[in-house]
């Protein structure tokens, strides 16, 4: 029957791309523990191009069948109950039903969402059988028994990961581990009898990506969940403990969108998702399969959690504050933690086009985003109610991207948009935060400056509204219209005029290259003299953002090889490779 075949060549098209998927995953293991991270990153940016390419191939597997029977609905119909038997039993069986979903919406092209074809975590009467709940794994994580030695307990612990961790000094690192588990475990803090830990679960697998590694566990007692996370690096010598994350807010900038995804060597997605939730409770699900690497099933979940937030709200889609942008245009609603954006048919920036948006939003998709970069994922062809549009919102987006908007009746189609994480910009917020939030959120501001310069990333244009406050409180790049590499750029002083003619110019009296950058220019809008005080805090602790000397000090050690290492954590040692 075609409807078996079909489902059975996206079946099979799925079991190869997961599988190419967790042997790149596997391998990436072995340079991670050889400090390896340029391969690393290599197997980041191949792991990441998988899914469309093996779409791409399924598409083409599907072709002798779907030219037969073209966007027949009634046959895909068949194959959504077919396909759904085939993965019922899969330990991984949500993320093999979204690679059907992208299956069926390239091929009818779907405007919204095809319920009858499409699986939605809460399948409708009449299409696929019921979801049952996934198997459970049994090898996902180890329990054991507190309330021995801590020390020898900890040991454990750091023996747990597979494959197993070549130490430098095991009992050490457990003796240390141990002073901050008893000093900082929330736990252990602030009750009577100094509070007890009674059991300790941790996963197998070591969660890693460029230059960061960590043991994942989590301690239980009284009823509470709270979190065991370990920092590791590799040495020449061994692997060494190189922190320890014991609460919430310590654990988050691990997990954070603003991070490349992680590596993440597992059976049961679900599973360790859940995990996860348990010690972050703040992150969606969407979130929680995004930072593990399950992106495409984290923009599927992402999509359910617009359209229940949509059926359970009503405040109006409107355009997001702040100043408008010359090359995307944004939308979002107030109750809302994410926003719309759309690249504008006519960019109104010189030499901006809509491919070299496209291009650097794809970079920094596939890229190191270091802390400092908002993630985006890419959606096509959704569909809004029109009655939900605040009237010159809706007027603002027909009249700069008719291309990809269109009012059909009362729904009106966007063919294609980005959805990021809300963020406060910053010209907003300094206008509003207090004299000392304003303070840490501008010299946060310049340090984000910095550490994209040292991951050789140059953000272009600098200007206030192109970085946000994020919900975490840290200062975020969300405009990338001009970012490049660091070392494509020439920093040059502005030479001394010769006249005054010269000095009174309007126009630049000095020849002026497509790759120079003057960063004396900056003064007046990166550290401007208002709101008061902020100009001179800002020069005390990042002065020299505005000598060239030393973006070229940046760039010999990029060259060099002195790689200065952004974690987002407080490294018990200097990180590995850093000047």
């Amino acid at each position: 029957m075609p409807a078996l075949q079909l489902a059975a060549l996206v079946h099979e098209g799925f079991d190869t791309f997961y599988a190419e998927f967790m042997r790149l995953t596997r391998a990436a293991r072995r340079h991670f523990d050889e400090a390896d991270w340029l391969r690393l990153q290599e197997d980041q940016r191949a792991r990441i191009d998988l899914y469309q390419r093996y779409v791409g191939r399924t598409l083409e597997s599907l072709r002798p069948i779907t030219h037969r029977h073209p966007q027949d609905l009634a046959l895909w119909r068949e194959a959504h109950v077919a396909y759904a038997k085939l993965v019922a039993d899969r330990v991984d069986v949500e993320v093999a039903e979204t690679f059907f979903n992208a299956i069926t919406r390239k091929i009818f092209h779907t405007v919204g969402v095809k319920p009858e074809i499409e699986f939605l975590g809460h399948e409708p009467s009449g299409t696929a059988p019921p979801r049952a709940a996934p198997p459970p794994d049994p090898g996902l994580y180890r329990r054991w028994v507190a309330g021995g030695d801590l020390r020898e307990l900890l040991v454990q612990v750091l023996r747990h990961p597979r494959p197993a961790l070549r130490w430098r000094d095991l009992e050490g690192d457990a003796a240390w581990l141990e002073q901050r588990v008893r000093a900082e475990c929330p736990l252990l803090q602030g009750s009577r009898d100094g509070g007890r830990i009674e059991h300790v679960e941790v996963l197998k697998t070591l969660f890693f990506r460029p230059t960061e590694g960590y043991i994942v566990g989590r301690v239980l007692g009284g009823g509470r969940v709270c979190p065991l996370v370990i920092p590791v690096q590799p040495r020449h010598d061994g692997m060494v403990v190189d922190g320890a994350l014991l609460t919430e807010a310590a654990v988050m900038p691990v997990f954070s969108s603003t991070r490349s995804y992680l590596f993440v060597d597992l059976r049961t997605p679900s599973a360790v998702v859940a995990f996860l939730g348990s010690l972050l409770p703040q992150l969606s699900q969407s979130e929680l399969y995004i930072a593990i690497a399950h992106h495409r099933h984290g923009k599927s979940l992402i999509y359910r959690e617009l359209v229940d937030h949509l059926r359970l709200s009503d405040d109006a889609l409107v355009v997001a504050p702040g100043i408008r942008g010359l090359v995307m245009t944004v939308f979002t609603m107030a109750s809302y933690r994410n926003v719309f954006k759309l690249i504008r048919d006519h960019p109104a920036k010189a030499g901006m086009t809509r491919a070299h948006v496209l291009e650097s939003y794809r970079d920094v998709f596939r890229g190191q985003r270091v802390g400092r970069l908002a993630d985006t994922q890419e959606f096509e062809f959704l569909a809004f109610e029109r009655a939900r549009f605040d009237p010159p919102c809706l007027q603002e987006l027909l009249d700069k991207v008719p291309s990809l908007v269109r009012v059909e009746g009362d729904t009106v189609v966007i063919e294609h948009l980005y959805i990021e994480e809300k963020m406060t910009p910053l010209d907003l917020y300094l206008g509003e935060a207090s004299p000392a939030d304003a303070e840490r959120a501008l010299l946060d501001y310049g340090t984000a400056i910095k550490e994209l310069a040292a991951h050789n990333i140059f953000a272009g244009d600098l200007l206030w509204k192109n970085f946000g406050v994020n919900r975490f409180g840290r200062l975020v790049l969300y405009d990338y219209d001009e970012i490049r590499p660091l070392l494509d750029c020439s920093f040059r002083s502005i030479p001394a005029a010769r006249s005054w003619e010269e000095e009174l110019s309007e126009e630049p009296y000095y020849a002026v290259r497509d790759n120079d950058v003057f960063p004396e220019e900056w003064l007046p809008f990166v550290a401007p003299r208002r709101p008061p005080g902020l100009r001179e805090a800002f020069l005390r602790a990042h002065g020299d953002l505005f000598d060239p000397a030393w973006w070229r000090g940046v760039q010999d050690d990029l060259v060099a090889g002195r790689v200065r290492v952004n974690l987002p954590y407080t490294p018990r040692a200097a990180p590995p490779g850093a000047a």
